[in-house]
């Protein structure tokens, strides 16, 4: 997971900075940014899974089991931030594309 969420930091590191100049190297990221998207949310689902049994194992009430499955899996909140965050990303880059289409 570590290492699709540096290419994703990357991309967007990119996208923002202006460097990719070109429809091209935009499309470029935007492929590369939808594959690691795609993989983050595989990442996302057993995060999901995992939590789901932490809490559903759980003894007690419904709410301490939220809490314990919250503790115990973070990363199912993180992923759920990051893929959305990443999603409002690759809306913007299909934007730009959009735009740059449309003045050619």
């Amino acid at each position: 997971m570590e290492t699709i969420l540096i290419k994703i930091s990357d991309i967007i590191e990119r996208y923002e900075s202006g460097e990719w100049q070109s429809a091209e190297n935009l499309r470029i990221m935007l492929r590369e940014l939808s594959s690691n998207y795609y993989f983050l949310t595989k990442h996302n689902i057993e995060a999901f899974n995992n939590h789901n049994q932490v809490q559903y194992q759980h003894k007690g009430s419904v709410a301490a089991g939220l809490i314990l499955a919250n503790e115990r899996v973070p990363e199912l909140r993180i992923t759920r931030k990051i893929l959305f965050a990443t999603s409002k990303v690759i809306d913007a880059i299909r934007s730009e594309l959009s735009i740059i289409k449309n003045e050619n």
